[in-house]
């Protein structure tokens, strides 16, 4: 049918009970109670035949789950420890959360070897440590590298480095430096480097 006005096609709008014009919107009848209410038994009978969309669960993935899995430990680990922080991007990186957790006070002090530049040294004293026993190393990172630092001075200078300049550089106090004092002496004790020991004396002065 077509609109008597402009000739457009006419439209059985059943929601509003109208029957207008697409073109000019004008309204050429009304639809009755009993038109709408067939209409929209009809519709609903139809719309029940159809498929119902299933519901779609969100896939997630296996390596999801391992780091959302990490991530809780490791909030769990730091959970009020101020002192500690947390390199989200290492354990992202490195899927794990083992070295991405550190003291603000180790922070420091890598950031003064760095500053310093005595990243050189330090892995030549973790050299020689690794060599004798792994074990000496296993403790805090700062420690771990001050004590590395004292062991390759000495082997280097044939004596220690001050004690105000390894606890300003690695940020430990007085007791830890004698603490690595001791285990520095044992590592230099041991039988494997008995041929370091009999040059310390004649070495040259170390030069940082």
């Amino acid at each position: 049918m077509k609109c008597s006005t402009c000739g457009g096609t006419l439209i059985w709008d059943y929601e509003r009970g109208e029957v207008v014009c697409s073109s000019c919107g004008l309204v050429h009848y009304t639809l009755t109670t009993l038109e709408c209410q067939y209409y929209r038994v009809n519709n609903v009978e139809e719309d029940s035949t159809r498929e119902q969309p299933r519901s779609i669960k969100p896939v997630v993935s296996r390596e999801y789950r391992k780091l959302l899995r990490i991530y809780k430990k490791t909030i769990k680990l730091v959970k009020n420890k101020p002192w500690l922080e947390v390199d989200y991007n290492k354990i992202i990186n490195e899927k794990k959360h083992v070295h991405a957790i550190k003291s603000k006070a180790s922070i420091k002090a890598v950031k003064n070897i760095e500053e310093y530049g005595y990243w050189d040294i330090v892995k030549k004293g973790l050299e020689f440590i690794n060599s004798v026993n792994p074990a000496f190393l296993a403790r805090s990172e700062r420690s771990k590298y001050a004590l590395a630092y004292m062991v390759a001075v000495k082997l280097e200078t044939g004596r220690y480095p001050s004690r105000e300049d390894v606890v300003k550089i690695f940020n430990i106090s007085n007791t830890s430096y004698n603490r690595l004092w001791s285990i520095a002496e044992k590592i230099l004790k041991s039988p494997q480097f008995q041929p370091f020991n009999s040059q310390l004396e004649n070495n040259a002065v170390f030069s940082s």
